[in-house]
């Protein structure tokens, strides 16, 4: 599905996007034709519009249990993307200017995008259907993946037998976490 949305006098956007099962995807974006490799604000409105388009579509087709663990990231699976914003005076982060920092921007492509995107998911219930339950197949993989890694971690933990002092943490976040190597029994 793609579609073009324009926006007022702050900035306007244009934009594709088409599911392709067998891709990796990608996603090219822009600000003022100039190309942002890093992303920035207009990605996140991006990602967070079809995000939100589909989660709500997912509502209206009674299917609102199966569609809520699913993230941006699962949308954005198979996702083929081009993104263009424009806005006057941009901001962007850093020196190459490879990623958006206008915090606008992110506004201006979530209105363009949310409108349209549900506009053609209500026009196209077969097809907005078969990309529910692809995004839908894609986070209940990511969460099965998340769980075998769960399981393979605590038997690893099991077999190792620890003293007391040297127990595995129970924080499963790599931030905030520290390792320490120990060397004897001190």
């Amino acid at each position: 599905s793609g579609k073009n949305g324009r926006n007022g006098a702050h900035g306007a956007c244009e934009w594709a996007v088409a599911w392709t099962a067998d891709a990796d995807g990608f996603l090219s974006s822009y600000c003022n034709t100039v190309p942002t490799p890093d992303g920035g604000t207009h990605e996140s409105g991006f990602r967070g519009a079809l995000l939100r388009g589909l989660k709500d579509h997912g509502e209206r087709v009674g299917q609102g249990k199966r569609v809520a663990p699913v993230t941006s990231e699962d949308v954005m699976v198979g996702a083929a993307s081009m993104l263009s914003v424009f806005v006057r005076e941009p901001e962007f982060q850093g020196q190459t200017k490879d990623r958006l920092a206008t915090a606008e921007a992110q506004r201006i492509v979530e209105q363009a995008v949310k409108d349209s995107f549900d506009h053609w998911l209500s026009g196209n219930p077969g097809q907005a259907n078969k990309l529910l339950d692809f995004v839908i197949e894609r986070a209940d993989e990511r969460l099965r993946r998340r769980a075998e890694k769960e399981i393979s971690r605590k038997t690893a933990v099991k077999k190792l037998r620890l003293p007391g002092k040297l127990t595995d943490c129970t924080n499963t976040a790599a931030e905030g976490s520290e390792l320490f190597i120990v060397e004897g029994d001190s």
